[in-house]
């Protein structure tokens, strides 16, 4: 027998319940020994499936669809009656809860896709997308950053002597180096086939310095033949945003198209990035 205070008590806790199996123990647990177990349902195409049980694992009655959610069927024990209002909630709360339950999975899909948009599939690193929106919030933060225009020398010769999957395999360990050793001081991307940029908004070095350390540090340290040609500009230097990049290019192929060796090639960029 259902008291009116039981019953008002019911319903205010189910239609607050969090999840499917709370609203089953809840209804157990609310009932007042007038129920023992509960078995709940679904039905699609035809075909039943167990949601979850609550309180005995005797079989319980006959599942019967519930009220403004016949996909849901609900089964108890012992077989007394069981008031149409705490059907009706449990229904509702069911359905509500799976409109939170759809609505999650798809602010997941497109966290997943608004991610992939953003990211190279082969190295993981951002994409073009991902450098152009970092570039426009370092301009509307009014930052003076650096743009390192990278590209392999020698990477075409390793690809077609070795193959592809080594080519990939370089592009992905030298995607990682470039993270490592810029770690917390720029942010690095893949604009495609063996170009690489990194975008650097803060840091305590002149440009200079910058140029020393860049030059130094983003080299390939672990491939013999394969080098990095490193083209770099600033935003000072350039009128709008969209010509860094193709500054930091340009420097870049002067490099790759000069050949010099190594260390001449040092004091060319160093000469060119700070004038």
């Amino acid at each position: 027998m259902w008291s009116q205070a039981d019953h008002e008590t019911l319903l205010l806790t189910l239609a607050v319940a969090e999840s499917q199996q709370r609203l089953l123990d809840q209804l157990v647990q609310g009932s007042v020994k007038t129920l023992t177990g509960l078995t709940l349902w679904r039905q699609e195409n035809g075909t039943l499936t167990l949601q979850g049980w609550s309180g005995t694992s005797h079989e319980e009655g006959k599942p019967v669809p519930l009220p403004g959610a016949p996909n849901y069927l609900l089964g108890w024990t012992p077989a007394a009656p069981l008031p149409t209002s705490v059907q009706a909630m449990l229904g509702l709360r069911l359905l509500y809860l799976d409109v939170l339950n759809e609505k999650r999975q798809l602010s997941d899909q497109l966290s997943m896709l608004h991610h992939a948009a953003l990211t190279d599939p082969l190295t993981g690193l951002g994409n073009r997308r991902a450098f152009d929106a970092a570039v426009e919030a370092a301009e509307v933060a009014q930052e003076d950053f650096a743009v390192v225009f990278i590209d392999l020398n020698g990477f075409k010769a390793l690809n077609d002597k070795f193959g592809h999957a080594l080519g990939d395999s370089l592009l992905r360990g030298y995607g990682v180096w470039l993270s490592r050793v810029t770690h917390k001081r720029a942010q690095v991307y893949r604009l495609g086939g063996d170009e690489f940029v990194v975008l650097m908004r803060r840091t305590v070095l002149s440009p200079e310095a910058f140029s020393v350390w860049a030059m130094d540090r983003l080299q390939i340290p672990f491939v013999d033949n394969v080098s990095a040609a490193i083209g770099i500009a600033w935003r000072h230097e350039c009128e709008d945003v969209q010509a860094v990049l193709s500054l930091a290019d340009e420097r870049m192929y002067a490099v790759k198209k000069a050949e010099l060796p190594t260390t001449a090639t040092h004091e060319r960029r160093r000469f060119r990035t700070s004038n």
